[in-house]
């Protein structure tokens, strides 16, 4: 785990432009780097509930791994988010299976480990139940990861270059023939730029390209 970025749940915000878009936000330990995943309606409200806020007469898919994970000695160690393209995060899920001591025969016996692959929001769902550590590489940090200073999304090598720069008009202007001269790289932290600014067209727009380019 020490050549992965450890993460936590910074917030989860919910679009006032277009209904049923959330964006969940991870930040690094000094808060400094944030990420931005889009999120569905019931991830993002399950994920809401495990934290804390919580509605009584709710309960979500995730809450039945839980209980049915601790009823078998399974436990989550971790979520590592390993992979993105065109977008679209892609983690695993770390499992631990079997407890320190065999109740019917009364000795120790032997933990197995297994990885699964989730659904980022849903391996994040279960994180938050489980209390595991959410992890992230170096490589989508930087293809992904938005700095901030004082609050302000900024460029950390450049902040004039065109994925720095937090301004709304300026979001809103790129063209499709700037887009299609844009590496894969750009592309994917303008689109966290966009979402972060909530500039749905152009986040569409982008990934519009993005899917172009498979």
């Amino acid at each position: 785990m020490d050549q992965l970025i450890r993460l936590t749940i910074r917030g989860i915000s919910l679009s006032q432009i277009q209904s049923g878009i959330y964006v969940l936000l991870l930040e690094e330990e000094s808060g400094r780097i944030k990420l931005p995943i889009i999120i569905e309606s019931l991830q993002a409200q399950s994920i809401a509930y495990a934290l804390g806020k919580k509605d009584p007469s709710r309960s979500f898919t995730h809450d039945l791994f839980f209980s049915f994970a601790n009823k078998f000695h399974i436990k989550l160690k971790a979520v590592v988010i390993y992979k993105l393209v065109n977008g679209i995060f892609f983690s695993s899920i770390l499992l631990e299976e079997g407890s320190d001591i065999d109740i019917e025969e009364g000795k120790k016996i032997e933990k197995k480990e297994h990885k699964i692959d989730s659904k980022t929001s849903d391996a994040i769902a279960l994180a938050v139940r489980f209390q595991a550590p959410i992890y992230t590489t170096r490589e989508i940090f930087d293809k992904a990861g938005i700095y901030f200073e004082n609050g302000v999304p900024i460029d950390k090598e450049n902040e004039t270059s065109d994925t720095g720069k937090n301004n709304l008009l300026f979001l809103k202007e790129r063209s499709k023939q700037d887009l299609e001269n844009m590496t894969e790289k750009d592309l994917n932290a303008l689109l966290n730029h966009a979402v972060v600014n909530e500039c749905y067209e152009l986040a569409a727009r982008i990934k519009k390209e993005l899917d172009r380019r498979e």
